[in-house]
């Protein structure tokens, strides 16, 4: 067992020395099926090889996502607010070597401050924020090419995933349709720091009606705007009725601007 197993949540990393950050997971964190099928789309982009190109992993949590973009070559920048999940990043810089590996402890709705960046993903954030739509306008300026995001979104007619995350009536904010969704109540910064995977200061998220989350990526200069299915492993049984993705309402929109 690794000695990671109390601070680690998420993201099992291998190290350098061949410690695992969170061995519990049963696999590391380079098979992740999202994370590949982001890399297949950037090898499709970039045919004369993705080394060198640059990345920024918004609300990287643990670091994981970030330290295997490197491994492929990307400079790959790590943004992470919450203290508890930073030092974990930490661990994660001192445990491999990885020149091309950063990590900034900032607020994701500061990312303008940030980049630019060949690439932008951002993996389980946009439905952990209370201005989705503001967070967006700032994170397309400094996205040179491709944006990869992997949320929870709201349905129109209500379904399991309303039920799942006791999600609100279908509502509007900043211009969008969507549903809020509590995060947490009236509790101390102390214990906000221990909710690893909640927002970090909004007490409760928006979480937008696909129809309006593929519109204002393709208001805001995308050309190309599809939901990319390859991240699910078995695409059929997570897609069907029962399935993970399908019960929970969850997406990966891929948006890309054709001249990079």
């Amino acid at each position: 067992m690794s000695d990671f197993a109390t601070s680690f949540t998420a993201h099992n990393i291998r190290l350098d020395d061949g410690r695992e950050t969170y061995p519990q997971a049963g696999w590391t964190t380079d098979r992740n099926p999202i994370l590949l099928a982001c890399a297949r789309i950037l090898r499709l982009l970039y045919p004369d090889g993705i080394a060198g190109r640059s990345i920024v992993d918004i609300g990287c949590l643990e670091g994981g996502f970030a330290a295997e973009f490197a491994r492929l070559g990307l400079h790959a920048t790590g943004i992470e607010v919450r203290d508890s999940n930073f030092r974990n990043c930490m661990i994660v810089k001192s445990g491999t070597n990885l020149p091309h590996l950063r990590f900034v402890q900032d607020d994701a709705m500061n990312i303008a401050a940030h980049g630019p960046f060949d690439a932008v993903f951002v993996c389980g954030l946009l439905y952990h924020l209370d201005r989705p739509r503001r967070f967006l306008e700032d994170a397309v300026r400094v996205c040179r090419r491709v944006m990869f995001i992997d949320t929870h979104v709201a349905s129109v007619d209500p379904g399991s995933a309303e039920k799942i995350y006791n999600l609100s009536p279908l509502t509007e904010n900043e211009g969008l349709r969507g549903r809020w969704f509590p995060e947490f109540g009236d509790i101390s910064e102390a214990e906000r720091d221990r909710l690893k995977w909640a927002s970090f200061s909004n007490p409760r998220s928006f979480w937008i009606v696909k129809a309006d989350l593929l519109e204002t990526l393709h208001r805001l200069g995308f050309d190309i705007v599809t939901e990319q299915y390859d991240c699910a492993g078995d695409i059929a049984k997570q897609y069907s009725p029962g399935g993970w993705r399908a019960d929970h309402d969850r997406v990966l929109i891929t948006a890309i601007r054709s001249q990079g």
